[in-house]
């Protein structure tokens, strides 16, 4: 395989399995740093060893975080920041779906931390590298959202599903709010050279439809005959990360499925964009005030 990425620092969180996994491995196998971030160490660690063992790359790292915790999140990102002032790429692809509403010991619920919260945070984190990155050749950062951010539009007075919590409701509307950061981060930081996306991997094979509930986990065993595997769920993450067609280094913020651009829900608007980007950062700031003590 061509080392077409040899130089270039590629952050994936949610690596340790899954698109995420494949995704870190393709492009170890093309001659980047890789760092991949994740909540379970010894998964990490053994996922680690294979990308190195199957790219012949030894310049793969692991940095262990909970996603659903921003204190995790600080710690983490502080030393991912430390160790690789340029960043080119950020994969925010941390993931998880809740049968049941749970609430973290800081105070969220545990789906929209760990698939939205967690992300937005180190994402602001990394900034002054991928900002650095931007000022020669660009960075770029994908979001793995989902169709399913089509199932409803945000209750900006109810984040955290306070009312009426059901599991793929709560992943349907964090996989929304991946897709409309991804577009508020490109309005926000694209004349910086920052430039975002967000994607629809399919319905894949994997364990995430067995935590979704009742009707998660029906959707799971009807469907798993028609799903796809991992590494066509991967394609449309590794292009857009990495691919010089100018589709891709030029997403600018948009939504794709299989490389193409979808229609998307026509509640996923600016607005609703801005106002999550609002309440978010709030939300952040007391990590981010750690983040300098």
């Amino acid at each position: 395989m061509e080392k077409d990425l040899q130089g270039k620092s590629f952050v994936i969180t949610g690596a340790n399995s899954g698109i995420g996994f494949v995704s870190a491995r393709d492009f170890a196998s093309r001659g980047a740093t890789v760092v991949i971030m994740c909540r379970n160490e010894q998964r990490g660690k053994d996922a680690v060893d294979t990308i190195r063992r199957d790219s012949g790359n030894q310049d793969v790292h692991l940095y262990v975080a909970d996603f659903s915790l921003m204190s995790s999140v600080v710690e983490a990102g502080r030393a991912v920041l430390a160790e690789y002032p340029r960043i080119d790429v950020l994969c925010n692809n941390a993931g998880a779906a809740n049968s049941k509403r749970q609430v973290t010991a800081e105070g969220f619920e545990l789906t929209f931390a760990a698939n939205h919260l967690g992300g937005f945070l180190l994402t602001q984190i990394l900034l002054p590298a991928l900002l650095k990155a931007g000022e020669d050749g660009g960075a770029r950062v994908v979001f793995t959202s989902s169709l399913g951010h089509k199932s409803g539009p945000l209750d900006f007075d109810d984040l955290n599903m306070s009312k009426g919590y059901r599991g793929l409701k709560a992943y349907g509307r964090s996989k929304l709010m991946n897709l409309l950061t991804a577009r508020e981060l490109f309005y926000r930081y694209g004349e910086q050279g920052i430039n975002s996306s967000s994607f629809h991997p399919g319905a894949v094979r994997t364990p995430i439809w067995s935590k979704g509930g009742a009707a998660g986990n029906l959707l799971g065993i009807l469907g798993y005959p028609f799903m796809i595997n991992m590494e066509k769920g991967a394609d449309t993450m590794i292009w857009l990360a990495s691919s010089s067609e100018p589709a891709a280094v030029h997403a600018d913020g948009n939504y794709y499925f299989k490389r193409d651009r979808p229609p998307i829900a026509h509640f996923a608007t600016d607005k609703a964009a801005k106002k999550l980007w609002e309440i978010s950062t709030e939300l952040v700031e007391p990590y981010l005030e750690n983040l300098e003590k």
